[in-house]
Order: C-alpha cells, then structure tokens, then sequence
C-alpha cells in the first residue's frame, strides 16, 4: 500500500484512519505527518458494552432477588433512600462507560512518516508515550489470532526495533496486513533519506 495514496480521514473515532486531518501531538516534529492512526478495533469493546447493559438493568432484578432472599427492599428502606441509590448506582455506571470509552479514545497507535508511536492511556492523571524512529525498526509481523479476528479482520502488529523498547505491540488493530506494509514502506523510504532530513 502506497501512502501517498491513502485516503483523508475526518472521522475522530476511527479505528483505522489514514491521513488524519486535524490530529496533532505533543512531540510532533515540524514536517512529521500522520500517516495512520490507530485504536482498537470497535468489536473488543463488545464485552464492555455487555456488562454496561447489565449494570444498567441490574437495579431492575435486584429487589426480586433480594425478595427471594428474604429481604423486603421497599420495607426496609424509604422512597428517598431507594432514589438516592438508584442515582448512585447510575451515577457508577455512567463514570465506568465514560472510563471505558476514554481509555479506548486515548489508546491510540500511530504511524508518522518518521516513527511509530504509542500512546497507553493508564487514567485520568496518567499516560504512557513511547516512540521508535522508522530507522531503528527491524522487523514488523502482522498477525490475526481466532475466530473474531479472521471474521473482523483485526489483529495484533508487532514491531522489532533496535531502540529503548525493543518491541512494540499494536493490539487488536484492523487491517493488521495493511498497517504492517505501510509502516515497511515508511521503513524503506526513510531508509533511503539523508540522515537529518524529514519528508
């Protein structure tokens, strides 16, 4: 796949766009583009979203439950008290999608036309940057694991390179195959740059 012909992406919750527009970062050099950014592909969020939606229905089934318990909930605790824990408890599970989602938001892999970067969201006051220059990659296997990642075309993209972090892991990407050629072709053609010299 040939970079400069890769489409413009607009959308900010892509999991495979290329050439983003109006994506920036910290350490971003003068010159350096985005040649792609990455997240986790949207299916990995399936099991989040499963629990979200049992948390959400779990303030339905839990006086029944406690009924056969042998606990009376609309006995033992007032109207106010009931309401009070029903905002609580929604309250929770609008923090932990909110949490959920950020960390997919900001979990993001990127490919620019001089390094690989990789940005681990680990909480709110927290995150992680490492990067490799494309001259110092050795090595890039793309590799799809089971059942969903066939169907979905995702997988993980694993890059060895002679830096600081010897490996770095794109997880659960899509379009494992092409992430994986379009860094290679980064790789050659910053191979083939005066040293110093980014285009």
């Amino acid at each position: 796949m040939d970079p400069q012909k890769l489409k413009h992406s607009h959308n900010p919750l892509a999991v495979y766009a290329e050439n983003p527009q109006n994506v920036y970062f910290d350490t971003q050099e003068e010159g350096e583009n985005i040649i792609l950014l990455l997240r986790a592909h949207l299916i990995t969020l399936v099991p989040a979203v499963f629990l979200i939606i049992i948390l959400l229905l779990a303030p339905l089934f839990s006086a029944p439950f406690l009924n056969l318990l042998g606990v009376d909930v609309f006995n033992s605790l007032s109207a106010n008290e009931i309401i009070l824990m029903t905002f609580g408890w929604y309250l929770f599970v609008f923090g932990f999608s909110f949490y959920k989602f950020i960390f997919w938001y900001f979990n993001v892999y990127m490919l620019t036309n001089e390094r690989v970067v990789d940005f681990d969201f680990k909480g709110i006051l927290h995150k992680e940057t490492a990067y490799a220059p494309l001259g110092q990659v050795q090595d890039v296997s793309p590799k799809m694991i089971g059942f969903f990642g066939t169907v979905f075309h995702f997988g993980n993209v694993y890059i060895q390179t002679a830096g600081e972090k010897p490996e770095f892991e794109f997880h659960a990407v899509a379009k494992p195959d092409d992430v994986a050629k379009a860094i290679l072709v980064e790789v050659r053609k910053e191979a083939g740059e005066p040293p110093g010299k980014i285009e």
